[in-house]
């Protein structure tokens, strides 16, 4: 059984970030993904320019588009645009992801996560490729954790989403869209979106309400007349869906010497689904936790305080404030929502 300082489970942004942290602080590591990369992942993809104050400007290669800001559409027919102070980005997961990889020295090891089994100092840890051992673990594997289900922690509420997409001339998505990505708060319990990448739309819906976020709602949400003006009534390739946390971060993000970071810890914005940034920034957060517990000596009962500290140091406790749900029950509170995130962000009307 081979040993490590820290295994993280998962090679999406949270767990690259929380490797690439661990590289930076010399500690000795093992990152396992089900998947070899590259590897498709259903997202609208969208960054805001915040992401360049962690990796800096993407290089080329890294994304597919820059984006303007977000126009942010309700059901009453208002539009309201909150516009970046520099242009973002919409990336492609393959792409991106891989991005975030080329960074490591390490390539991750491809095996699935089986279990784990917590003992006085150390965890064992089951894959499909054998078992190790770590002193610290990361479960960074998505809003299905397995490593949160092995810990017996239970996930928050969930968002359904469904996207498609629809190929484009790169002239043509940046007419029709104008370099924006555009969110709709007219499906219930949840939104819909048009993003623009390089050579096609990525085009969605999420909802928190049994049955509103699927393929049905997809279909009437891509007949709406103020869709089917950015996208030319085309219908979509492919259909993909996933689950998006919506509730904020979990109430219990560790347990014992295992830590949750990305979505398996629900760190996502849950009016938007923006989760890429807050994934990376949760994925070196616990990196870091476990960095200090190793040169400490902390008992598995400390380093859950120790991450939710570096947490609410960081801001990312304050995903939690935000009652999505409530927020999204009806026309008049959507709008109210809108308005909300237009005074936080500095949007203009």
């Amino acid at each position: 059984m081979e040993w490590f300082d820290v295994a993280v489970v998962g090679a999406g942004p949270a767990g690259a970030s929380a490797a690439h942290e661990l590289e930076r602080l010399g500690a000795d590591y093992v990152l396992v993904d089900r998947c070899s990369f590259p590897r498709s992942k259903p997202c609208a993809g969208v960054l805001t320019p915040k992401i360049e104050e962690t990796l800096g400007t993407l290089p080329p290669g890294a994304f597919e588009r820059r984006v303007r800001g977000y126009f942010l559409h309700t059901l009453s027919g208002r539009t309201f645009i909150s516009r970046f102070p520099h242009p973002g980005y919409t990336v492609n997961r393959a792409s991106f992801d891989s991005f975030l990889l080329s960074r490591l020295r390490t390539r991750p090891v491809v095996a699935r996560f089986l279990g784990l089994e917590q003992n006085r100092g150390w965890v064992r840890v089951r894959t499909s490729g054998g078992e190790l051992a770590c002193r610290y673990l990361i479960g960074a594997d998505g809003s299905g954790s397995r490593v949160r289900a092995s810990l017996g922690i239970r996930p928050g509420p969930m968002v359904l989403a469904c996207q498609t997409t629809i190929p484009m001339p790169p002239s043509k998505v940046l007419r029709r869209t104008g370099g924006w990505f555009h969110v709709f708060y007219t499906v219930p319990g949840g939104y819909g979106w048009v993003a623009p990448h390089r050579a096609c739309l990525r085009v969605g819906v999420g909802s928190a309400l049994p049955g509103a976020g699927g393929r049905r709602s997809l279909s009437e949400f891509l007949r709406r007349t103020d869709v089917r003006r950015l996208t030319g009534g085309k219908g979509g390739r492919g259909l993909e869906a996933h689950r998006i946390p919506a509730g904020g971060p979990l109430r219990t993000l560790s347990k014992g010497r295992a830590l949750l970071a990305g979505d398996a810890g629900g760190f996502v914005f849950p009016g938007t689904g923006e989760g890429i940034r807050f994934a990376i920034l949760s994925g070196a957060v616990a990196a870091r936790a476990a960095a200090l517990c190793l040169r400490t000596g902390a008992s598995g009962r400390e380093v859950g305080r120790i991450y939710l500290r570096m947490l609410d140091e960081e801001g990312l406790l304050s995903l939690r404030e935000v009652d999505f749900q409530s927020s999204l029950r009806d026309p008049g509170s959507a709008e109210k929502y809108v308005l909300g995130l237009l005074r936080l962000s500095g949007g203009a009307c």
